[in-house]
Order: C-alpha cells, then structure tokens, then sequence
C-alpha cells in the first residue's frame, strides 16, 4: 500500500515522498509532539470556557442575546487556534532546513538521487499535516459550540479552511527563512519579525489612510487613481509569484530538459494574469475602485478571521467607517473568504517555491 502511494506521488508530481516519511517519523517520536497536542487542546478549550462563564451567568452581556453564546465561543476557539498556530508553525518550519545545515547532515542528502524539491515540499508536508492535526482535534470542542447555537456548518467550513491556509503561509514562510538562513535562530526570529511586522502594517496603514476620510465625512472608497495604484502593484506583484509558482510546477512535469518552455509558458501565463487585474474595464479594477480602504485590513490574520466569520471587520468591508448608513449592500461571506484564502494560498505557494529555489542555491 505504502508502495503504490509512493509511486502515485511520484507519477502524478515527480515528489520522491522519502523526506517526507523519514521527517514524519522523527517529528512524530517521542513524548513531545503529544505534549504540543495536548497543550494546545487545553488551551483552546480553556479559552472556550473562560468565555463561556460571563455569558453564562445571565442572559445578556453587553447586549448579546442567550441565542448567540455560541457564535461567540466559536468566535474565541477560532481566534485561540490562530494565536497558536502563529506561535507554534513558526519555530517547527523555521527550523527544518536551517537545523539540517548545523548538524551536517545535508551532506548525506547530496549522495542520494533527492532533490531540493523533494526535501523543501517533504519537510513543507510534514509542518502542514501538523497544523492539520492541530486543528482537527479541536472539532469537539467547535461541535459543541455548534451545539450551543447560532453557528451554521459553513462558517465551521470557512473558518477552518481560512485557519488551514495561514497555517501553509506561516510554515512556507518559515521554510524559506529555514533555506535563507545559515542559523536555525535566525530563521525563527525572522519570520517571528516577518509575522509580527506584516501584522502591524496591515492595521497601521488602513487605518491612516481612513483618518482623512472620517474627519471629512465622506466616502472610504479608492476612487480611480488610487485603485489604478493598488491594482499595478497588485499586478506586478502577483504576476511575479504566478510566474514562479507556474515555473516550478511546470518544471516539474515537463522535465529539466524543457526548462526554457516551461519559463515562456510560465511568462505567458503571469501576463495574461497582469492583463485581467490591470484592464480599466475589467471586474477586479471595477472592484477595487469602489472598494472601501478596510479591504486591507483583511490581510491581517486577524482581521481576516474576523471577516469570514461575519464579525465587525465584515461589516466594515461592506459600508465603510460610516457605517449602514451608506446604503451599500453586505458582500457574501463567500467573496470575502474565497478573496481572502485565494490571497493567503498565493503567498504561501510563492513562498514555496522561492524555499525550493533558494535551498537549490545555497543547501545543494
């Protein structure tokens, strides 16, 4: 059985899983991994509880009706689990290449027919089905608060697939500092720096840019010129890691020999992508133009889990600082987690694929 899997991966990706089994097996042993487990179920359950104790005693608090106890329990589980995710993921993918390199243990992989690719998406594997684990043992505890009322099973869908796409962003951001960095503590302490920076920026400037719209009263909305910004930015950005992302994929299935195909195909594809964000007359230019500014609040973690739940920064992103008073109608959870998640997977597979470029360069 393990032999057909093994071969499947290996047609269907050219993913040679021997890193990934080996890296699953020395993670997994021992008492340790079973701790951070069982920490991490106590804390999150803990975190439930002590919410539940004020709502409890009566039935209203700070006016929230009985009905919605566990909308707001879910609400404390899910924010609990991002805290721990950003917490934990980051010190187990920081370390996954960075440590190899300070035991001199890479050498042994240079005599095998593995490649950087098989070593960055085997240890990438291994740090992701952790932060899988990680959040399916806390369904208990998130089919109680269904229980409890006021929470449907697709907000349960959105806020453990967004939970799951900042835990593959975190561990590929940590892999790529693991295969920048000659030291495993440089490699944590940056991406911790990376995390907390992109945290604070993502709240900060938003919320500069609204101060000059809320002291005049009017609209938070881009406008042209601003939205003509943010989407050339967007475009160069993006382009830059659909074109990495599709280079490596395509190098992969077609072989080393077509590389140079493999790079037009990717060009191709990363400006016809450029083309469909920049076009004046297209949707996400449309979009982004009568977008108010606490969009980009949504690229906080946070922020972010807040949105796809239905919580303030929802309403937010669909009136503005001013409230329902202007009129507009809310977006659907849906558009906001499919933008949302789309974003985080897109950071999280470029970040995968320059870990794989860089620990070429400088492991191999």
């Amino acid at each position: 059985m393990n032999a057909a899997i093994e071969a499947g991966l290996y047609r269907a990706f050219r993913l040679n899983p021997c890193v990934a089994v080996h890296e699953l097996r020395l993670r997994m042993r021992g008492w340790r991994p079973f701790g951070v487990l069982l920490v991490y179920s106590c804390i999150a359950t803990g975190a439930v509880l002590i919410a539940l104790i004020p709502l409890t005693l009566g039935r209203r608090y700070f006016g929230t009706e009985f009905f919605q106890v566990g909308r707001i329990a879910f609400a404390t589980l899910a924010h609990t689990q991002l805290t721990l995710i950003m917490l934990i993921l980051p010190a187990y993918a920081a370390g996954a290449i960075a440590l190899e390199r300070e035991k001199r243990t890479l050498e042994m992989l240079r005599a095998t027919l593995v490649t950087p690719f098989d070593v960055v998406t085997g240890k990438l594997v291994v740090v992701l089905a952790f932060g899988a684990t990680l959040l399916i043992s806390s369904l208990p505890v998130a089919a109680w608060c269904m229980m409890l009322g006021g929470i449907a099973p697709d907000e349960v869908f959105y806020a453990y697939s967004f939970l799951l796409t900042v835990a593959l962003f975190v561990a590929a951001l940590g892999m790529m500092c693991s295969a920048v960095m000659k030291r495993s503590m440089g490699a944590i302490v940056s991406t911790y720096g990376i995390l907390i920076a992109l945290g604070v920026l993502s709240m900060v400037v938003p919320g500069i840019l609204m101060i000059p719209m809320m002291s005049s009263s009017g609209t938070a909305a881009f406008g042209p010129i601003a939205a003509f910004a943010i989407v050339l930015v967007m475009a160069l950005v993006t382009g830059w890691l659909v074109y990495l992302v599709v280079r490596a994929v395509l190098r992969r299935l077609l072989g080393p020999v077509r590389a140079l195909l493999a790079a037009l195909l990717a060009v191709l594809v990363a400006l016809v992508w450029m083309w469909f964000l920049i076009s004046p007359s297209g949707v996400v230019f449309k979009a982004v133009e009568n977008s108010q500014i606490p969009w980009l609040m949504a690229l906080n973690p946070y922020a972010g889990l807040s949105s796809v739940m239905g919580g303030v920064i929802a309403e937010m992103l669909a009136y503005g600082p001013g409230g329902p008073m202007s009129g507009r109608a809310s977006p659907p959870t849906a558009l906001i987690w499919a933008v949302i998640t789309g974003l985080y997977l897109l950071a999280g597979a470029a970040l995968w694929a320059g870990a794989v470029k860089a620990f070429g360069r400088r492991g191999y």
